[in-house]
């Protein structure tokens, strides 16, 4: 079937967006057919080799090549160069996530070596994992996995990605400084293989001062410290078998929030142990399993007021997924069924209490500002790629989800206990995707995809002080139309040269939209969790790939708007308008150099009102922002005369830009101060690494 090889080649779409489309080849005779089906739930380490792909969803990729590249302080900041990806939480990295296609961190599957990362928070951040253990990333964007906004799918490095041919053990030192806030990053990694088992053991520490905003000024929680761990030890049975146990470890101390005084500890524990059977002389075995632990203590101190409050939250995960793909036979062809279910079970602990600085009384919050939980999700789900001629392929899916969540303490204003019997939503979502192969070169694609998002911890919950509970909030259910092309072709300017583009538009229409109301200003200025009734997202993604020789060019662009259906308002958390445009080059086996440049475009669909106390329509600061323009300069060196040495030299925000991704102000709606929330300026990173 040669038209399925344009759809795995458009998945190879830009630079980092250096996309790499997962793939997974049939058994049979035909050694060409190539099967794509959304994996739904990823676990698998070796994703990308495993996961057929339908190219009807936005799919981008990052290498580890490439962050090493940009120099990212975090991992949000290295997916924001993927179109209608934008970073949210403020300047403090620690307490960054990010949103696709104008939907917030917690509308998205995110998962890392098979852990499914269910511990978002609107006051915390997630991302407990340095950029330098990093594999791969990859983004799926649009209702996938259960998630209305996406999939975000990260493996970090193993010992099969470091080990060269014929050697069977290694180490790896790696050194970094980053001149604009003095941040030194050290590792250490020792990585082996013995027979059929392969092991890797890293430890990474990272110490940074305030960052300097562009134009000067800086702000003192923007520092902080983290070490990192990761272990992995691997057995491959056979061929076919593989077994994987993975430990990823984190600590990080940083600050609270803006509005809060005082520091953070997070430590982070991840476990999961992933079991492949491809089943190679069994077409109806290709088997993936994993079993997993997630775990974050998030202790806070806050000093400086008339009172000491002290906040120890525990969230604890447990879960489980298995998947498969048969192939099947099918009026002569090949099809291929995708089925699989998952639990996810999660206890929530949450200490608060404040001691008066005169009095020393002691005042137990918990039962209001952070409740003690126990929730679950369950799911289970099957697609089917159907060949309906040889220019035409149908697959349709079927997802089922169901959430439960119950507290064992929580109270409302008025002291009324709340959830004790808890509640349970569910839903069963349709899928179906088309492709249409017009022509060697071009793939038409048309999807309609459904997802049940169900409300965060947080959301039903206080999180934190300031957030009004509302404990009988719904899901969200999300109804996602896009519609695309990919244009795949070489040889078009020259024998040596290749273009891949891939365009796509959506439009996401969530029901029962889960937003913010401030109704209670005096004892809660951060407003409450309600459904709105309906929103719509819609947009565009363009993303260009051109490959010449040695010389390598990468342009996107993403547009998304989001909008109240019932007000008319916008929506907030929608990206600005962004142009990404990526050049480099080798001059030689030994030395890369490149570019990367942004302009945003002036942000201005922002809402301008908000819904307050009496059912009052209020007026807000507009919390857009003027347009700007960075770029990046960076080269890579690795000598000859040094086996194993690698030298990276970054500058970022080159012209020193004074921006940020939108306006923040105070409760009472004047501007906070520039350096407490505008991006990074100019920084000029060095990173060593010697592998032996």
């Amino acid at each position: 079937m040669k038209p399925l090889r344009v759809t795995y080649i458009a998945s190879c779409i830009a630079f980092a967006i250096s996309s790499h489309g997962a793939q997974a080849e049939a058994s049979d005779e035909n050694s060409e057919t190539i099967y794509r089906l959304d994996n739904i739930t990823v676990t698998s380490q070796v994703e990308e080799q495993q996961d057929p792909l339908t190219m009807t969803q936005s799919v981008n990729a990052i290498s580890r090549e490439t962050i090493q590249n940009l120099s990212p302080t975090n991992v949000p900041n290295a997916l924001q160069i993927i179109p209608n990806v934008d970073v949210q939480g403020g300047p403090s990295s620690s307490n960054q996530n990010i949103t696709i296609r104008g939907l917030p961190q917690s509308h998205a599957y995110v998962v890392i070596d098979g852990i499914y990362q269910s511990n978002y928070a609107t006051k915390r951040g997630s991302w407990y994992l340095n950029p330098n253990l990093v594999n791969n990333i990859r983004v799926t964007a649009g209702p996938s996995s259960g998630a209305a906004a996406g999939k975000i799918s990260i493996n970090t490095i193993s010992a099969l990605d470091l080990l060269g041919v014929d050697e069977s053990f290694g180490a790896k030192i790696d050194l970094g400084y980053r001149s604009n806030n003095a941040q030194q990053d050290s590792g250490l990694t020792l990585f082996g293989k013995t027979g059929a088992t392969d092991y890797l053991v890293s430890g990474n520490y990272m110490d940074k001062d305030p960052y300097e905003v562009g134009g000067g000024g800086s702000y003192y929680k923007t520092a902080g410290r983290q070490k990192s761990g990761l272990f992995k030890l691997g057995h491959q049975f056979s061929t076919d078998q593989r077994l994987q146990f993975t430990l990823n470890l984190d600590d990080t101390h940083g600050h609270q929030v803006r509005n809060d005084i005082g520091y953070r500890n997070e430590q982070y524990t991840g476990a999961s142990l992933v079991w492949e059977d491809n089943g190679s002389n069994n077409p109806y075995l290709n088997l993936n399993t994993s079993v997993y632990f997630n775990g974050v203590n998030s202790y806070s101190a806050e000093q400086g007021r008339s009172s000491e409050g002290i906040q120890d939250i525990k969230d604890n995960s447990v879960g489980f997924v298995v998947s498969n793909d048969s192939i099947f036979s099918f009026a002569a062809v090949d099809t291929l069924l995708h089925f699989g279910v998952s639990g996810h079970f999660t206890d929530h602990d949450g200490l608060i209490y404040e001691k008066d600085d005169e009095t020393g009384d002691i005042t137990d919050d918990s039962a209001t500002d952070e409740a003690t939980t126990s929730s679950r999700k369950l799911a289970g789900w099957v697609n089917y790629q159907l060949p309906i001629t040889e220019s035409l392929e149908l697959i349709p899916g079927l997802r089922y989800d169901q959430f439960y969540i119950e507290s064992a303490n929580a109270i409302d204003a008025d002291g009324q206990p709340l959830l004790r019997d808890g509640r349970t939503e569910s839903r069963l979502s349709k899928s179906i995707n088309l492709n249409y192969y017009l022509s060697d070169d071009i793939t038409l694609f048309a999807s309609y995809a459904e997802a049940l998002n169900a409300p965060q911890n947080g959301e039903l919950f206080t999180s934190g002080r300031g957030f009004k509970p509302n404990p009988y909030l719904k899901s969200e259910r999300a109804d996602n139309k896009e519609v695309g092309v990919v244009w795949d072709t070489q040889d078009l300017f020259s024998e040596q040269d290749s273009l891949t583009t891939r365009v796509n538009i959506f439009r996401n229409d969530i029901k029962d939209y889960i937003g913010t109301a401030y109704t209670d200003n005096d004892n809660y200025p951060d407003g409450v969790k309600v459904n709105i009734g309906e929103a719509r997202l819609e947009g565009f993604e363009f993303v260009s790939s051109y490959s010449l020789n040695d010389w390598n060019m990468s342009l996107s662009y993403g547009q998304t708007r989001g909008t109240d259906m019932t007000t008319g308002w916008y929506l907030a958390d929608i990206p600005s308008d962004k142009f990404n445009l990526n050049l480099d080059t080798k001059i030689n086996d030994s030395v890369l150099i490149g570019a990367r440049a942004v302009y945003a475009l002036t942000h201005d669909k922002v809402p301008t009102k908000q819904l307050g106390e009496n059912g009052i329509i209020e007026d807000i600061p507009a919390a857009g922002f003027d347009a700007w323009f960075t770029m990046d300069l960076y080269a890579s060196y690795s000598p000859d005369s040094i086996n194993g040495l690698t030298t990276k030299l970054s500058i970022t925000n080159l012209f020193d830009e004074s921006y940020a991704h939108k306006m923040d102000f105070d409760r009472d709606g004047t501007e906070t101060p520039a350096n407490e929330y505008y991006e990074e300026g100019r920084s000029i990173n060095l990173q060593l690494s010697y592998q032996f």
